[in-house]
Parts: C-alpha cells; structure tokens; sequence
C-alpha cells in the first residue's frame, strides 16, 4: 500500500514539475504590451546561427553584427543584407567600427579580423586562444584580450605592437580613458591600468571572478562588478573608494550618465531565474528593478531610458526612477547588448537567430 502511495505520489511530482517547466516556455510574464510585438518590430533578419554579439551601428547606418554561424552581417538600415563575411570561427564578441570605417572583430579560432567597409578582407591575426573580447579603438591602435589571459596592442596593418600577459581569461572590453590609459580586467577579478606603451600602472585584485567589463566614468572613476556581488568604484590611481554588496553575479559592463548615475546589472540563478538593474550613486544604491529571467548590460539612451534584454526572451524600457514603461516578448533569450540608432530604432540579438529592429 505504501508502495502504491509512493507511486502516484512521484507520478503527480513528475507531471506537477512538467506543468511548470512548460508554462515557463509559454506562458509570457506579467508585463505591459507582451502581446504586441509585431506594432514595435520594424524588421527581423535570420542569420544561421545564435546571436550572442552585440550589434555595432556604422556612419552611415549599417547595423554590423557577428553569429554563431560564423560569419559578420552588414544589414541595410531597412533590414536587407548589405554583405556577410565568413570567418571559420564562432563569433561571441560585437565588433569595433574604426574612423576609417574598417570593421575589427574576434572569433573563437583565437583570429582578429579587420574587414573593410563593404566587406573585403584586409586582414587577420592569430591569437593562442579564442577571444570574447570586443576592440577598443584609439589613435589607430586597437586593444583587445583573449582566453588564455593576453592582452594585445594592433596597429592598423594588424601588426603586434606589445602584449601583456596576465593570469586568467581576459573576456572584458577595454576602455581607453582620456589620457590613454587603457583599462581591462580578467576573469579572476583583477583589474589593469595600462600605458599607451603596454607598461602596467597599477593592478587591483579583488578577489573574486569577474565575468564583465570596467566601465570608466567621464572623471576617471572605474566602475566594476563582481561574482559575490561586490560592486567597486576606484579611482584613476587604482586606489578604492568605495564597494557595495548588490547580490548575486554582478556581470556585464556598468553605464554611467552623465551626471554620474552607475547602471548594473546582477544575475541570480535557480529554477526561475532572475536578476536586478542597479542604479547607483556615490556607492549608495537609488533603486533597483527586479528582472524575470537574466538582464543584459542595458544601454542608455538620450532620454535617459534604460533598456536591455533578459534570458526569458524579452526586450525591456525603464525610466530613470527605475520604473517599467513597457516589455515586449521577442524571441528565446534576448542575450546581447542592444545598439541605439540615431532614427529612434533599437537594434538586438537573440538566441534565437534573428536580429531585430524595434522602435522605441
């Protein structure tokens, strides 16, 4: 008899566990307008693999953005294909647009890519390890690390100006400040000031992973956050002003405004995943909004509207109190960064493919 119990007992777990699992995947979460997708998307373009990289928006509105598939897109601004480039490696990382309107991107086979503008090949270098790292551009050198923890100096013609070696992955985009400091970190938590030279000007070690990127604010204040949920401010010479905890994985690339407002992001895992967009200040937190499923690193745009994308599929809008102004479902995990047109469109990736092209 108590076998039998035991029996209907699992049967009912079995199918209560699957009833929740589906309706993860169907049902949309409460929001606003999750039902009118199709009045928001102007145009959607399939690539052939997933959409991991942030787009990158050309001079003249080309929306540039790499796949799983291996190749770079160029797509017109009214979504027809402009050209594809077929690296021969998966491409996680956006690319970098230089003032000569070169295209500079990564790919998994370890190779640096530079394409000209309509797409021909220029030139490629090899790398020891696959690289997630998007370029930073400055006076015609371009920056950019890879997993086997070197950070890497390129002229132009692709030739190796210096390298840096550190002691993990380096899957962060730097940042060139002002000055020509260019600032990086690693996935063990450490952070880098380097010299236009490659010469290192300090190091912070903050003792725990990091999966994002440093932002730099427009003193020179560096910006970062860590696995333990550590979030950190330092100053130009590396020295730390000020830390707060902010739960969970604090990952991806924090936004500063101009008037010094830090956007961050967290992510908390579990069965129902979810996560926070942190508005930050003076290492105090003004507010946060609680995410269904994971936040991408939000982009911020003229008005001060916050917007990002989250792991169940949705494209999200906050105010600057931290308020949803509105959500729409687009596809499955809407992962990368989205890219601001001039023309009040909105440009992200999913896993599902396809770019799409949203007004905001």
């Amino acid at each position: 008899m108590n076998n039998k119990k035991f029996s209907w007992w699992f049967l009912w777990s079995v199918i209560l566990v699957g009833l929740i699992v589906i309706g993860r995947f169907l049902i949309p979460s409460p929001g606003k307008n999750v039902n009118s997708t199709s009045s928001i998307v102007r145009w959607t373009y399939k690539t052939e693999g997933h959409i991991l990289a942030s787009p990158v928006l050309g001079n003249d509105g080309t929306i540039y953005v790499g796949s799983y598939d291996g190749k770079m897109y160029a797509i017109n601004p009214d979504g027809k294909l402009k050209w594809n480039f077929t690296s021969g490696g998966q491409i996680f990382s956006g690319a970098s647009v230089g003032e000569n309107g070169n295209l500079y991107f990564g790919t998994n086979t370890g190779y640096f890519y530079a394409l000209s503008g309509d797409g021909h090949f220029i030139w490629k270098f090899k790398t020891d390890d696959s690289i997630n790292s998007t370029g930073a551009i400055s006076n015609n050198v371009i920056y950019f690390g890879n997993n086997s923890g070197v950070f890497y100096a390129l002229d132009q013609n692709g030739k190796l100006i210096w390298e840096y070696k550190t002691n993990a992955p380096i899957r962060s985009n730097p940042v060139v400040g002002e000055n020509g400091t260019v600032y990086f970190s690693n996935v063990a938590g450490n952070v880098y000031a380097l010299e236009k030279d490659g010469k290192l000007i300090w190091e912070y070690k903050s003792g725990s992973m990091l999966d994002g990127s440093v932002g730099v604010g427009n003193d020179g204040t560096i910006y970062f956050g860590t696995e333990n949920g550590e979030f950190y401010a330092l100053d130009k010479n590396g020295k730390l002003l000020w830390t707060i905890n902010i739960g969970g994985n604090a990952n991806g690339t924090p936004v500063i405004s101009q008037e010094g407002t830090v956007y961050a992001i967290t992510d908390h895992s579990g069965f129902n995943p979810t996560g926070y967009v942190c508005a930050i200040k003076d290492g105090y937190m003004n507010w946060f909004y609680k995410t269904d499923g994971f936040p991408t690193t939000v982009s911020l745009g003229k008005n001060g509207i916050l917007y990002f994308g989250t792991q169940n599929g949705y494209l999200c809008a906050l105010n600057t109190s931290g308020t949803l102004l509105w959500q729409y479902k687009l596809g499955s995990f809407v992962n990368s960064v989205p890219a601001l047109g001039n023309d009040n469109t909105l440009y992200i990736g999913s896993l599902n493919d396809y770019l799409y092209a949203v007004k905001m």
